[in-house]
């Protein structure tokens, strides 16, 4: 009996041990089910955050991330149904393209663009030297009034209101691409012709900052959402104390350091009281460059003639770093007004599938910081723009240094990169 028990017990101890092993090797078995089911619906990524003032980087968790919800790219191989990119970020900002005039004629692309983007922007068409018009102006004979012409503009315009399509009208006060004789007294052409004086020129800018915003607010009201009213008057190593551009700008040579403020205070005394004017610039995560543009836009926002900042945003694989350019979206987020994207493009420089994959994260990247900021509030993002509607008309793809920056291919089918600006899962994190 008592050698019974003895064996009893040993068996008893046996079955308490085995059952012990079993619970904590099932319970670990389900712990690692759970964290492998849940990483394709919630993919947690990291928002770099701005560098504090003592130069130390801080990372932390974001909020943007991705779901089955949003699995885009595996929808479109099995259905072939593509994603509307417009659709997916209305309620965050506006999706836009800038256009030629070209491509709206043509039809297809131009059902293409209303399916997928809700606002759009004139590469050419709405500049000076598209709408500024020499014979009329000699005709009018008139000292201060430069004489407009939005024709070229028209079919843009026209697409847009018919669609129910917002534009950013780009752009009014601008150092390039606006004709020499626009500053010249009696508008010659004449290489060596004198320019006239800042009171006479300050008169012009102002006609031709009405002439063209009455025009589009009589004729296509509630069309036109943004007006970049100066453009990359920005440029640090020209030397001015204050980062102004100050070399072949005729703009600053004539009327002088407050050509800028001038131009707002026109555009604001014209615009509708919905539209909202812009200071546009590129390479705007330039350090030396923020904080001068930060400064100018200030002071404009203290005489409360200005509502946000456009950044251009042509940009590379690899630079601007993901923490200079979070840097950057912080820093503007600190002025209080509205951020539009309105220039966007990815220099790649190969049609490879790695290079096109790289491409894919790096818009995944930017998309992510911009929803980031937004959805935490830190930012009021309202726009984000593409620089062209596919690679082959993209300003950077030439004949001898190509480049395939954009959503869509030559045949306006999605890349890899349309996938990454939507977050996809499949498109793998920076």
């Amino acid at each position: 009996m008592k050698l019974f028990i003895k064996y009893r017990n040993l068996i008893l101890l046996f079955s308490v041990l085995c059952c012990g092993f079993v619970f904590i090797s099932c319970d670990q078995k389900e712990q690692n089910t759970k964290e492998t089911s849940a990483e394709p619906t919630q993919e947690v990524s990291q928002e770099i955050t701005a560098v504090p003032d003592d130069g130390k980087e801080k990372e932390e968790d974001n909020v943007a991330s991705t779901t089955e919800d949003n699995a885009y790219y595996e929808n479109y191989t099995k259905t072939g149904v593509l994603a509307s990119i417009k659709d997916v970020y209305k309620d965050k900002f506006h999706i836009g393209v800038a256009l030629a005039k070209h491509d709206i004629e043509n039809k297809i692309k131009a059902n293409f663009v209303a399916s997928q983007f809700s606002s759009i922007t004139c590469e050419n068409e709405m500049k000076a030297d598209f709408t500024l018009d020499h014979a009329a102006t000699l005709k009018k004979g008139d000292e201060e009034f430069p004489v407009v012409n939005m024709k070229n503009a028209v079919v843009a315009l026209n697409f847009a209101k018919e669609n129910d399509i917002k534009m950013r009208a780009h752009t009014l006060v601008w150092h390039s691409q606006t004709p020499r004789w626009l500053f010249t007294e009696g508008f010659d052409k004449s290489e060596d012709a004198p320019f006239v004086t800042r009171e006479v020129m300050l008169a012009r800018m102002e006609n031709y900052i009405k002439q063209e915003m009455e025009y589009v607010n009589t004729n296509y009201e509630g069309v036109v959402y943004a007006w970049d009213v100066v453009n990359e008057a920005i440029e640090i190593g020209d030397g001015h104390k204050d980062g102004i551009r100050i070399k072949n700008n005729y703009w600053y040579e004539i009327i002088g350091d407050d050509y800028i403020e001038q131009a707002f205070t026109f555009a604001r005394k014209y615009a509708d009281k919905n539209q909202k004017l812009f200071y546009n610039d590129y390479g705007t995560y330039e350090k030396s460059k923020l904080f001068a543009i930060c400064e100018l836009v200030n002071k404009l926002k203290e005489k409360g003639i200005i509502d946000g900042v456009g950044l251009q945003d042509h940009i590379q694989i690899d630079y601007p770093t993901t923490l200079d350019y979070q840097y950057a979206i912080n820093k503007y987020s600190e002025l209080g007004l509205e951020i539009q994207i309105t220039e966007l493009d990815i220099a790649c420089p190969e049609d490879t599938e790695e290079a096109q994959e790289k491409l894919a994260t790096r818009y995944r990247t930017i998309f992510s910081i911009l929803l980031n900021c937004l959805n935490k509030g830190n930012a009021n993002i309202t726009s984000v723009t593409v620089w062209g509607l596919s690679d082959d008309r993209s300003w950077i793809n030439k004949p001898d240094q190509p480049s395939y920056p954009l959503l869509f291919d030559k045949n306006l089918k999605p890349k890899r990169a349309f996938f990454g600006a939507l977050l996809d899962p499949s498109v793998k994190k920076y």
